[in-house]
Parts: C-alpha cells; sequence; structure tokens
C-alpha cells in the first residue's frame, strides 16, 4: 500500500507488489507450515506441542546438553498456532516490504539475507537467554521480516506508506517498529516482566538490514562469490590436467607407450572419458 509518485510528490493510491519469487515460496511455506501443524493438532495435540519443541528456539536444550543445530533456522518457519495475528502480520509485512528488497537487489541476493538475518536473530536470543533466564521457545519469521522491512525503509525511506490509515514515510514506520521492540527489551533488562515477544530477535533483525544496506552487503551475493571461486578452480585444474596430458604424450612419442606408469594410464583413460562425457 506504499504511494508516491517518485519524485516525493503523494500520488495516493492502493499498489499490491507482484506475489512472485520467493516472497511467493515463503508466504506459502510459512502458511503450509501453520496449517500443517495447526490440523495436527486435532488427531495428537502431544505431537503438535513435540514438534513445535523440537524445531522452535529452546534455550533449556541448548544450555542443557547437545545443542540442536537447526533450530536457529527452523524457528523462523513455525507461528503461534494459538494467535493467527502473529502469522498475519509477519507475512503481510513480508509482502508489501520485502518485494520492495526482493526488487532491487534481485531474488537470490534477497532469500540469501533473508536466512542470515533469521539465523542472526536466533543466534543473537541464544546468546542472550542464559542471562535473561528466557526458557521459554521462540518462533515466527519476525526477526527476519523486520531486517527485511528495516532495509526497505533503508533503501527508500521517502518512500509513503498507509500504516492501517495514517500516511507516514516509510523510515518513520520502520523507526515506530524499532522503538516499540527497545522500549520492551529495556522493560525486560529492568525486571519488568516479559510480553511473551522475543524482542531480541526483532531487533538483531532490524540491525542487520539497516547494516546490510548501509554497508552494501545487501547488494552482495555470496553464492555467485562461491560459484566464481569454484569456475576459477575448475579452469586451474583444466589447464593443469591439460598440461599433464601435453606432457605424457610427448613422453609415449618419445619412449612409447609401454613407458607409462599405471598411474597415468589411470590419468589418461579418466580424461579420455571425461571428454567423450563432456
Amino acid at each position: 500500500m506504499a504511494y508516491d509518485d517518485g519524485y516525493g510528490r503523494p500520488q495516493v493510491q492502493l499498489q499490491f507488489p507482484p506475489f512472485q519469487g520467493w516472497i511467493k515460496k515463503l508466504i506459502l511455506i510459512n502458511v503450509g507450515v501453520f496449517l500443517g501443524l495447526f490440523f495436527l493438532g486435532f488427531p495428537s495435540e502431544d505431537a503438535q506441542r513435540s514438534v513445535e519443541r523440537l524445531l522452535a528456539l529452546d534455550p533449556p536444550a541448548w544450555w542443557g546438553g547437545f545443542p540442536p543445530l537447526w533450530q536457529p533456522f527452523t524457528y523462523g518457519w513455525l507461528h503461534s498456532l494459538r494467535d493467527p495475528g502473529h502469522i498475519f502480520g509477519n507475512m503481510l509485512l513480508l509482502y508489501f516490504f520485502g518485494e520492495m528488497v526482493q526488487s532491487q537487489v534481485g531474488d537470490r541476493r534477497f532469500i540469501t539475507h533473508y536466512v542470515i538475518a533469521l539465523v542472526l536473530g536466533g543466534v543473537v536470543h541464544l546468546a542472550l537467554a542464559p542471562l535473561m533466564d528466557w526458557t521459554a521457545p521462540a518462533l515466527g519469521a519476525s526477526g527476519a521480516v523486520t531486517a527485511m522491512v528495516v532495509a526497505a525503509a533503508s533503501m527508500r525511506p521517502r518512500a509513503m506508506v498507509l500504516f492501517i490509515v495514517i500516511p507516514l514515510k516509510l523510515w518513520v514506520l520502520a523507526a515506530i517498529l524499532v522503538a516499540k521492540d527497545v522500549f520492551f527489551f529495556l522493560s525486560e533488562l529492568q525486571g519488568s516482566g516479559g510480553t511473551g515477544v522475543a524482542h531480541s530477535i526483532h531487533l538483531a533483525g532490524a540491525a542487520y538490514g539497516f547494516l546490510a544496506v548501509r554497508w552494501r552487503w545487501i547488494w552482495s551475493d555470496p553464492l555467485a562469490a562461491i560459484e566464481r571461486k569454484r569456475a576459477v578452480a575448475d579452469m586451474e585444474r583444466q589447464l593443469s590436467d591439460d598440461a599433464r596430458m601435453d606432457q605424457l604424450m610427448a613422453k609415449i612419442s618419445r619412449e612409447g607407450i609401454g613407458s607409462l606408469t599405471r598411474g597415468e594410464k589411470g590419468f589418461m583413460k579418466r580424461q579420455s572419458e571425461r571428454k567423450r562425457q563432456g
């Protein structure tokens, strides 16, 4: 529901982003997991709770035994079954503001940094859990979604959005969301009691979203860098193999094929098979 004319002049209109790419996949996965767990509760509430406990971020499991290393990733695909507003709010923010980020950086960069923010939020929460005496499982995509909202606000701070019915600049909306989490997190530090919301995860996501844009991480593609290194390594290996083949062919020309060792023959056979397959 963002609206502006691109020049800072308000033009009131409802804009629904395209439902595509990883935004579409993330929403479908999150809603699918939510519905799957919801209906699992009808035949077996115990099975439902067991799955939640296994996949949610469970601080006591980390500090009381062998850490379930998958949880900093899997917790972000679960949402409260007792509060449908939890998943509805997250998916709504992801749809409108995640698409702003995805359209700027592309599909693969978007999902890479979404997952980084998700895992980072989980790690920060676990690191603080012993100090804050947090024992309840944490779940939800809020940290990664907050990262995308703040990233969108950092990219287009002057874009106008409708907050309920109030027009706000996007940076103002992001600041309100972050300020709310800061207030409740500081209240917890003062011993005022928790709200049942993992504000630490939200704040970790917000910090990552801001820094990813400020320091231009969000335009980097770690997977592309890995692929480039792999391509360079493959090319170097191919050049080395070609050079060795030339040496062996020269040896055959001088001394005959019988002069080759078993290893050299095996190498030539593998190279021949590789070329036929390629």
